[in-house]
């Protein structure tokens, strides 16, 4: 699953669809990473793989494609992986399987070119880590301090760079995943539920936006409801009509 706004529209293509052909339109036809895909020239170290996919997946899910350089400028070359560079998908996932949340989705596809594709593509091998979202479970948080992963820390995308949340962008998360109807959870735990509520109620307090903080009210107190409901409580009990 991910996020039904994603851009870009090719990139919606291939995640419905990975095949090499939807792959093709995405990288011939690509304007450069954003939220939901980034581009690594090669593999790079564990644990700051496993921190961009807790980012994708938290702001809508998304891709991370290996074999395509992304200068300064915004350009992208189609290196492709050398067999050395090309590794056993199996063994990508089961290292990430250890750095990662429990119910975090994600699998490592092969994409490997024949002659006659396009000038650009022929003969290249590249592959692709394709990372689900699911609102039901997100925001996702780090569940280990190692390398560039800090434990109880939540990630997201900005542009082309991963970041730890501000309060905004969790706000932001928060809505996408209400938007989304994954807001109700039986899995979430009673922590999780207040600080969701902690971080609506920060924002409505610092926002002078009428209209926003009308919608704030109305998401403190359904969240609020949840959290009634978890505990198993009757409102009416402590405010008798």
């Amino acid at each position: 699953m991910f996020y039904e706004k994603i851009v870009p529209l090719k990139l919606r293509d291939f995640l419905k669809n990975p095949s090499h052909e939807s792959l093709k339109e995405l990288l011939l036809h690509n304007t450069g990473e954003t939220d939901y895909v980034d581009f690594k020239s090669d593999w790079i170290e564990i644990s700051k793989l496993a921190k961009h996919v807790l980012a994708i997946s938290n702001s809508g899910g998304g891709c991370i494609i290996i074999g395509v350089m992304q200068y300064d400028d915004g350009s992208l070359e189609l290196k492709g992986l050398t067999d050395d560079e090309f590794l056993d998908k199996a063994d990508v996932d089961n290292k990430l399987q250890h750095l990662l949340p429990k119910y975090l989705r994600y699998r490592t596809e092969d994409f490997i070119f024949t002659e006659d594709i396009h000038p650009l593509l022929n003969m290249k091998r590249f592959q692709v880590l394709i990372i689900d979202y699911d609102p039901r479970y997100v925001p996702y948080t780090s569940v280990v301090t190692r390398g560039e992963l800090r434990y109880g820390a939540i990630y997201v995308r900005q542009g082309t760079k991963t970041i730890e949340a501000t309060n905004e962008r969790l706000v932001e998360v928060i809505l996408r995943k209400v938007q989304s109807g994954g807001s109700d959870s039986d899995e979430r735990s009673l922590q999780e539920h207040l600080e969701h509520l902690k971080i609506l109620q920060y924002e409505y307090d610092h926002t002078d936006d009428d209209k926003y903080k009308q919608y704030l009210h109305q998401l403190i107190v359904r969240k609020m409801k949840r959290i009634e409901s978890y505990l198993d409580l009757d409102i009416s009990e402590f405010f008798p009509s």
